[in-house]
């Protein structure tokens, strides 16, 4: 019964299999045409260390990215800064990815057939174990999986795709495996570490007036050192000065009577038996997590959900639906499922409120009239034309995707910095989640190195702090010379003019008020004395005596009980360490040529 059922469905699990295996046979079937491709149909996007990436590939992986990302987000549209942010992820996974598969080359990395044949009995891919003919009571049925690939009827070349996913998966979990072996973490570090989170310290301190005026003369050459040895700390980014008009997409009051009175007419319809509720969810919701099973969010008990929403179920009698009910989302229509004791099921419909028709036709048509009149005579003539503010002389920078007053729009940014668009010209809309932007670019600052003239000030500055810091830990220690010993340490603060505070209790890893965090004050706290006066000490930005009023220590039998958990904490915090470090000594030894700039010019010549 169980074979007739998967057989009945063998075309669409077929179907779902080809698209499955689309995604991890992307690369291969790239390479593949790579062979045979003329460079003007398919040219090199990137050479990383010597090995072509072609376009096809990287439009494949940037496609396969983009459809993940709206299928992730229920099928929404996706803004210009949302597509870039997608792109700038895909192009690094790509990137990586190749420098993954070099080191599994390199160092020869192999499965053989055996293995191949024991991940497939034993190790589904993670989406063939997701598909709902593989699945019993809405868990993973080996049963099902082992006898659907095991009757002669299936087409052999999904076994050929099944196959080769594991001959590009597995020499990465091997690599993965070699890259976390070395990670023992010996009893004395287990301590250590359970130690530095359990030991806690309660502290009396007085805190050494600063001196911000003590005159520091810091020598020409000294600070020409300085800059010399630490010239990475003045690089400049590049910049541009821009001109931006914006054009929000913030809904007002018409457009939240619009989705109100959609809102009605759902339920109405649900009322009224036209549909279901359930239908009405998977047609209307924009909530992605629960479209699809009829709106479901689950079952809840008595403060458990929102103010607004408990008051409009309080009196719905299961299968009825509530009038609309506003939340930072937008409007919900809520429906009782079940009630059981005091606990309730509940599923609802999200409708967010966005512009209307109405008012997204009469700000596009705005756009329209303003763009018009920007691709002839500029931004701040069209801007006038139409009755919008501009924003004149904003300056970006790269690196950074904040554009004053149009939030993330890392899109624009690029553009303007792009030495391929002249300056004074207009761009075309870029959109964010906050509206649609168009900019105009009126100068441009190459990255670079900032002069020591520049920077002569700056680190005159942090110079001079520095040892004004060090001349006040001097004094301290001169003036508290003074004390008689065993002297209390409020006593001896307030004869010196000093201010006593408290912390406490804190831990060695914990930020301590007026001790600062990880520094030589909190330190002391678990090294000195108790009941003892320890200092002068630095405590980041001043300087403290302190004494030690209690300190809790780590209690070895509860250490025994967790040890081997914190071991294995440990251990995976090294291991993801080491594959970290690894990869990222990957990408900084590699040699990478990126030629998309270089082709998105040739398609801007052509007019693309």
């Amino acid at each position: 019964m169980m074979m007739r059922s998967i057989r009945a469905n063998t075309k669409w699990i077929m179907v779902f299999l080809a698209v499955a295996f689309a995604a991890w046979l992307v690369l291969d079937w790239v390479n593949s045409r790579d062979t045979q491709a003329a460079s003007g149909a398919n040219p090199v996007i990137a050479v990383i260390n010597g090995q072509e990436i072609r376009y096809v590939q990287w439009s494949n992986t940037l496609e396969l990215a983009l459809n993940n990302a709206r299928a992730a987000s229920g099928g929404a549209v996706m803004t210009d800064e949302e597509t870039r942010q997608v792109e700038l992820v895909a192009w690094d996974q790509l990137i990586q990815d190749v420098l993954i598969q070099q080191e599994i080359d390199r160092l020869g990395i192999e499965v053989t057939d055996a293995e191949v044949q024991q991940a497939f009995r034993l190790s589904p891919p993670p989406d063939l174990m997701r598909y709902p003919a593989f699945m019993t009571d809405g868990v993973f049925d080996y049963a099902k999986y082992q006898q659907f690939f095991s009757d002669p009827s299936v087409d052999e070349q999904i076994l050929l795709q099944i196959e080769s996913y594991y001959r590009q998966t597995l020499p990465r979990a091997r690599l993965s495996q070699m890259l976390q072996q070395g990670g023992a973490v010996s009893d004395a570090e287990l301590w250590r570490e359970f130690r530095d989170r359990n030991e806690a310290a309660t502290v009396t301190f007085a805190t050494v007036p600063a001196s911000p005026d003590l005159e520091i003369e810091v020598p020409e050459d000294e600070l020409r050192a300085y800059y010399r040895d630490h010239t990475e700390d003045f690089e400049r980014p590049a910049t541009a000065t821009i001109g931006i008009v914006s054009f929000a997409t913030t809904p007002g009051e018409r457009d939240t009577l619009y989705v109100r009175a959609l809102a009605d007419s759902i339920r109405t319809s649900v009322l009224d038996g036209s549909t279901t509720f359930e239908e009405a969810a998977a047609q209307s919701s924009a909530d992605a997590s629960t479209s699809a099973t009829g709106g479901q969010l689950g079952r809840f008990g008595s403060g458990q959900l929102l103010p607004a929403f408990e008051e409009a179920l309080v009196d719905l009698a299961p299968g009825e639906v509530s009038d609309p009910v506003m939340s930072p989302q937008g409007l919900h229509l809520l429906q009782v499922t079940e009630r059981s004791g005091d606990s309730v099921a509940v599923s609802h419909i999200l409708l967010p409120v966005e512009l209307s028709p109405d008012g997204e036709d009469e700000m596009f048509d705005l756009m329209d009239e303003f763009e018009g009149v920007a691709l002839i005579d500029g931004l701040a003539a069209a801007a006038d034309s139409v009755g919008v503010p501009i924003g004149a002389n904003v300056t970006v920078t790269d690196g950074f995707d904040f554009v004053p007053g149009a939030g993330a729009l890392g899109v624009a940014v690029d553009w303007a910095l792009d030495p391929l668009n002249p300056l004074d010209e207009v761009s075309e809309f870029f959109q964010n989640a906050a509206g649609y932007h168009m900019v105009e670019v009126a100068g441009r600052v190459p990255g670079g190195v900032f002069s020591f003239e520049e920077v002569r000030d700056q680190i005159r500055e942090t110079l001079a702090r520095e040892r004004r810091h060090e001349a006040a830990i001097e004094a301290a220690r001169n003036r508290w010379s003074a004390v008689a010993p065993g002297t209390p340490l409020e006593e001896a603060a307030a004869g010196l003019g000093w201010t006593i505070g408290t912390a406490g209790p804190f831990t060695r890893r914990q930020f301590a008020a007026g001790l600062g965090q990880n520094t030589e004050a909190v330190g002391a706290a678990f090294a000195a004395p108790l009941g003892e006066n320890a200092g002068p000490l630095d405590a980041g930005d001043a300087v403290v005596f302190l004494r030690v009023d209690d300190r809790t220590q780590a209690n070895p039998e509860l250490f025994v009980a967790v040890r081997e958990q914190l071991r294995s904490q440990m251990q995976m915090q090294a291991a993801q360490t080491n594959v970290g470090l690894w990869i990222a000594g990957l990408r900084e030894t590699a040699t990478i040529v990126d030629r998309r700039d270089r082709l998105n010019q040739r398609a801007a010549t052509a007019g693309l």
